[in-house]
C-alpha cells in the first residue's frame, strides 16, 4: 500500500469509529424516547361479531349479480374476513395457514375453511346467521 493512504487511513479509521459510536448512541436514545403505542385488543365477542358480519355480506354478494365490479368488492371483502380471521386465529392459538399470512385477498377458500374449522374448534363459530 501507498504510504500516503496507509497514513490517511489510520487518520479516517478512527475518526469514523468514534462517529458511528456517538450516531449509536443517539440512535439507541431516540428509539427509546418514542412512545409506544398500546395494544389495543377488542373483546372477543365483537371480532365474533365482525367475523359472522362480514361472512353474511360475502355470501350475500357471492349471490348477487346486479353489482358493478363485482369481482373487485369480492376480493376485498373477503381480504377483509381473512384478515379478522386471521386476527382471531392468532388470538386463540390457531395455526394460520401460509398463504394467508401473506396476501389475504388472494387467499383459497380452502384455506378460509381451515381457519373457521380451527375456531369453531375452539369455540368461536363464525358460520353462525348475522342478526338484524
Amino acid at each position: 500500500m501507498n504510504p500516503p493512504l496507509e497514513f490517511a487511513a489510520a487518520i479516517l479509521l478512527p475518526v469514523a469509529a468514534a462517529c458511528a459510536a456517538i450516531g449509536g448512541t443517539r440512535l439507541l436514545k431516540w428509539l427509546s424516547e418514542q412512545p409506544t403505542a398500546p395494544a389495543v385488543t377488542e373483546p372477543i365477542e365483537r371480532l365474533r361479531a365482525d367475523l359472522v358480519r362480514l361472512r353474511a355480506q360475502l355470501e350475500a354478494m357471492e349471490t348477487r349479480d346486479d353489482l358493478p365490479a363485482k369481482n373487485l368488492r369480492l376480493r376485498a371483502l373477503r381480504a377483509a374476513y381473512v384478515d379478522a380471521l386471521t386476527d382471531a386465529c392468532r388470538r386463540l392459538d390457531v395455526s394460520v395457514p401460509p398463504g394467508a399470512r401473506a396476501r389475504p385477498e388472494d387467499v383459497r377458500q380452502t384455506d378460509i375453511y381451515r381457519m373457521e374449522a380451527g375456531l369453531r374448534a375452539r369455540g368461536l363459530d363464525v358460520r353462525e346467521p348475522a342478526q338484524r
